[in-house]
């Protein structure tokens, strides 16, 4: 009777351990490549640029000091021509300007962003503590906020 007894005190002990111990989350993986590509493409299909002869999406490779972000290079055209250079942020997928302090923002860019952290399982409340400033921002200084604009015809 007595080994009964000590046998349901401490199961019903590890249960309420188990219940009330706040799990700790795996640690989230980061964007891949191919997502981050997914919200540059996002970013520019609505005003036309993925239609463009040529367009295509290229990582550019950087220095170990920007280790958190996607260098994304978009162009269309033979040669050539530069559509923009673009930071994608690998835990938020936050697009940023690569060559100044300007931070991207469109409907389409916003709902393939919240789609990707839904995935991921990052929360609201996640994203805004993981938030970064931009790779090129200095310390406190305020970034652009920046929009794509259409093709210029030739």
């Amino acid at each position: 009777m007595m080994k009964n007894t000590v046998f349901r005190v401490r199961s019903a002990a590890l249960i309420i351990a188990l219940v009330c111990v706040p799990a700790r989350s795996a640690p989230r993986r980061p964007i891949t490549v191919a997502e981050a590509q997914e919200l540059v493409r996002a970013l520019l299909k609505p005003d036309g640029w993925t239609k463009l002869r040529g367009f295509v999406l290229y990582q550019a490779l950087f220095d170990a000091e920007f280790q958190d972000f996607y260098f994304i290079h978009a162009e269309w055209g033979k040669p050539p021509v530069a559509i923009g250079h673009y930071a994608v942020e690998r835990s938020t997928g936050e697009v940023w300007d690569w060559v100044r302090c300007g931070q991207f923002n469109s409907p389409a860019l916003t709902d393939a962003q919240q789609s990707l952290r839904k995935r991921l399982g990052l929360t609201d409340s996640e994203y805004q503590h993981l938030r970064k400033p931009g790779p090129f921002c200095e310390p406190n200084e305020k970034p652009q906020a920046l929009k794509m604009g259409r093709p210029k015809p030739k």
